[in-house]
């Protein structure tokens, strides 16, 4: 792929995640929004004239014949995903799609497979994963600032008004808390559990569920306790019809971390600060502060052109077998609490 100086994305999509990506990417000197695409030209349209973009396409192959568009945001919901990812592929774009990647581990693999075989970058977007406050918190971890990790507890759980034809509850639409909040804590304690190895990233050698299923029959809240062959333990918990919070705990043998928000920084996606507190035993409590030029968003999307012409981006952002594992948790968690 021959780059510009300025990496353009094609949007795929109109709500709110694709208009808080295009408003990050208005500040980043590398990447710039370009065209979108959406349900109808006329989203589209009116998409483009809000950002004062140099184009909007009725279709996404119409978005893919741009020679303007060098890679593409995919933030659609949650079942178009794995053929408008596959689709970008073959048309030799860099695709970096909404989590959760697919709907199901084995389409994940689809996906995985497609940029394989096209020799193309494919990054699933858990934003946190690009940003520096996680690799602030992982320095400390490896420099033992609390110990051995022993437990990692992490939530990302929130209140919506229930709208049965809503994408958060409509399961043809893929609704549910676990797809569509749940990776996050998933993601953070395989990360955490793969420190602990010396890894990447683990996989839990055991996983039990709780949850409650609201009337469409998404899961509006659930939980999941995950075991690793280091002996560390997770809690997780994920909601979209109750306010759980966005809290993650590590403890360790001497302490612990405390992340008010390592999801959304400050929970505001276009925050420029974050932070996280350190819990010494013996010793005062420690604020560390992170500040960036860009908002979180703008991260990640700078990360994918920094990449390129490399088709994974650089761990700790999600690489293909870190996202293959966490749609096998996912896809695990959901199975379990169905079971229960």
């Amino acid at each position: 792929m021959a780059l510009r100086e300025q990496l353009g994305f094609g949007v795929v999509g109109t709500g709110g995640i694709a208009r808080d990506f295009t408003r990050a990417l208005e500040r980043s000197p590398r990447c710039r929004v370009v065209s979108v695409t959406g349900s109808s030209l006329e989203k589209a349209r009116a998409f483009q004239a809000q950002f004062a973009l140099p184009g909007s396409a009725e279709s996404l192959p119409a978005l893919l014949l741009d020679p303007r568009v060098d890679a593409v945001y995919v933030a659609s919901p949650h079942p178009f995903h794995e053929a408008q990812a596959i689709e970008c592929l073959r048309a030799k774009k860099a695709v970096l799609c909404e989590k959760p990647l697919t709907l199901e581990a084995a389409a994940c693999e689809r996906v995985i497979d497609a940029a394989r075989g096209e020799g193309m970058f494919l990054m699933e977007g858990f934003m946190y994963r690009c940003h520096p406050l996680l690799r602030e918190l992982v320095e400390r971890v490896h420099a033992g600032a609390i110990g051995e990790l022993l437990h990692v507890r992490a939530d990302f759980g929130f209140r919506a008004e229930r709208n049965p034809e809503g994408r958060l509850f409509d399961p043809r639409l893929g609704g549910g808390a676990i797809l569509d909040v749940g990776g996050y804590p998933a993601s953070f304690a395989r990360l955490l559990a793969g420190l602990a190895e010396g890894k990447p990233f683990a996989e839990p050698v055991q996983l039990s569920a709780w949850g409650k299923l609201g009337p469409t029959g998404v899961d509006e809240l659930a939980g999941a306790r995950l075991a690793f062959a280091s002996g560390l333990t997770a809690e997780l918990g994920c909601a979209v019809s109750y306010e759980l919070g966005t809290r993650a705990v590590l403890f360790g043998e001497k302490g612990r971390i405390e992340l008010p928000n390592p999801w959304i920084p400050s929970g505001d996606r276009h925050a420029l600060r974050s932070e996280l507190h350190v819990f010494r035993d013996g010793a005062a409590p420690e604020a560390v502060s992170v500040h960036t030029e860009r908002a979180v968003y703008a991260l990640e999307a700078e990360l994918v052109a920094e990449t390129l012409p490399a088709l994974e981006a650089p761990w700790p952002a999600m690489g293909w077998a870190d996202s293959l594992g966490n749609a096998r948790v996912l896809e695990a968690w959901r199975s379990a609490l169905v079971r229960g």
